[in-house]
């Protein structure tokens, strides 16, 4: 039905292409990376396909012409956005925390890709020097060291070498290859073996490590607890030049390689900050985490506050900045003591996945200057640069974009295509039926403890800035250790929703 023969309380939903958006989306989601690169620009736990969006979008300009305003009162990810910026619809974002409304404002910020490019180049120069920190003997560098928890026993008092899995990694993702190193739990040491073997006799020990039993316990009296008292680096992956391309290669610890560190603590004081109990960091905190430093080694920590820096003093403007800073904040996602190692596809996780901290004993440090390797700052620098890419090619103009607070004092500004607003969406910076569509994703009741999980990033975020404020007592979410309830929760998105409500068009939907 064309719009101008729509009844004006027509809804929108019947006029998408459910099984063309649902096509688009599969093909979205199997490279989000490719298909929409601004994924890559701030860390976010819940986005929606930017194929759905858009078509939400569209569906809203048929019904209310390209003039409409789009309103995202939980913005998180920013799809909405994102997608309402590339069509050139004028769009309001907010969001309780810092994090993300500072992130999306950076990822939609204006500025060239020349100057973009220019600028990555200039901070990667400026921190080339720290990769010799991961340099071994022979010269080669590592792109990533695998330790494994060492735990003592309350019992015998011996100690247990808590691989989670017998077989630790294989050695390489061809399909062709037959080999794996297996974890001796009683000496911390690793063997060469083939992958489908069942049981394994230590290199080193001589013990016989069975790939199927269970792996809990003290592995000499099965009696006592066991509790955490420190990590042996067990695999490494070593990167080689041959001829024109590097080469990975997964191998044991050997004799003068740099896996020794430091408590990253001491690099910067907000690194010695106590991690605060709650619903999701006190896994942190029951793995004998107890300062955000304890995730990190010190030259993981080295890198990102001077990457920060560098960042900091370029003669460069405040959107690249931004951008830049956006993009390296994203590595500190990959610590040494939570990141998780993929055993069969030889790659680091995040130490956040599934909206939960990480819970493992056998962690992978990145280096975060290595040339290859999932999630390193070059990567992230070079993906925020096809980000902005992406974002230029989508329209005319680049989006002038605008960031608040709903308090803020003074005459509102109406000179915006996008306006980003830090805080809490039961006040949202917008004028009473100044709105033709709001689409939104309201937080998921208790699943995700988005201030929790963001309390990580906060902390890298106001080293690059030290006047953030986050107050997590307005988030809509029931927590047991904050002491808010079902009713509490839904006490705020009403109040939310009113809001929103309040700004929109007699017509709008």
């Amino acid at each position: 039905m064309p719009p101008s023969s729509r009844p004006a309380d027509s809804p929108l939903l019947p006029y998408v292409d459910w099984r063309g958006v649902s096509a688009r989306a599969e093909k979205e989601l199997s490279n989000r990376e490719v298909h929409a690169p601004v994924v890559s620009t701030y860390r976010w736990w819940a986005r929606r396909p930017h194929s759905v969006m858009g078509a939400l979008l569209d569906a809203a300009v048929s019904r209310f012409g390209a003039g409409l305003v789009v309103s995202d009162p939980f913005s998180g990810g920013g799809t909405v956005t994102f997608e309402a910026a590339r069509r050139g619809l004028k769009t309001y974002a907010q969001d309780l925390y810092p994090w993300p409304a500072r992130g999306l404002a950076a990822a939609l910020g204006t500025c060239s890709p020349d100057e973009m490019r220019l600028a990555s180049a200039t901070v990667l120069a400026a921190l080339q020097a720290k990769r010799h920190a991961y340099a071994t003997s022979s010269g080669a560098e590592l792109s990533h060291v695998l330790r494994v928890r060492t735990s003592t026993c309350t019992s015998c008092a011996k100690t247990t070498y808590e691989f989670p899995n017998a077989l630790v990694s294989v050695t390489s993702r061809s399909v062709v290859s037959t080999d794996a190193y297996f974890g001796c739990r009683r000496c911390g040491q690793v063997t060469l073996g083939a992958k489908g073997d069942k049981t394994i006799t230590c290199g080193s020990c001589g013990g016989c490590i069975d790939v199927d039993a269970a792996v809990a316990g003290c592995v000499h009296c099965a009696q006592g607890m066991l509790q955490p008292s420190g990590w042996k680096a067990v695999l490494a992956q070593e990167l080689t030049q041959d001829v024109a391309r590097l080469r990975a290669k997964l191998r044991p610890i050997q004799v003068g390689d740099p896996v020794d560190f430091e408590p990253a603590a001491e690099v910067h004081a907000n690194l010695s900050a106590d991690i605060p109990r709650g619903k999701e960091t006190n896994r942190l905190l029951s793995s004998g985490f107890s300062v955000w430093g304890d995730l990190y080694t010190d030259r993981q920590a080295d890198v990102l506050v001077a990457a920060l820096e560098a960042i900091a003093s370029l003669e460069a403007s405040n959107a690249v900045k931004d951008r830049l800073a956006f993009a390296t904040l994203g590595a500190a996602e990959m610590p040494a003591l939570l990141s998780r190692w993929d055993r069969f596809h030889l790659k680091p996780f995040e130490g956040m996945a599934n909206h939960r901290y990480a819970q493992t004993s056998l962690v992978v440090e990145c280096n975060l200057l290595s040339p290859v390797g999932r999630g390193t700052i070059p990567r992230r620098l070079e993906a925020a640069t096809n980000a902005l890419d992406w974002l230029i090619a989508s329209r005319e103009h680049p989006p002038r974009v605008v960031t608040t607070t709903p308090n803020a004092r003074g005459r509102r500004r109406t000179d915006w295509d996008v306006l980003v607003t830090t805080g809490s969406s039961t006040k949202q910076a917008l004028q009473t039926g100044s709105v033709n569509v709001v689409i939104t994703d309201p937080p998921y009741f208790d699943d995700v403890q988005y201030g929790e999980l963001a309390r990580l990033f906060h902390v890298w975020l106001s080293i690059y800035d030290p006047h953030i404020v986050v107050d997590e007592a307005k988030e809509a979410v029931p927590n047991s250790t904050r002491g808010t309830s079902a009713e509490d929760y839904e006490q705020i998105i009403a109040a939310c929703l009113r809001e929103s409500r309040r700004t929109l068009a007699t017509d709008g939907r």
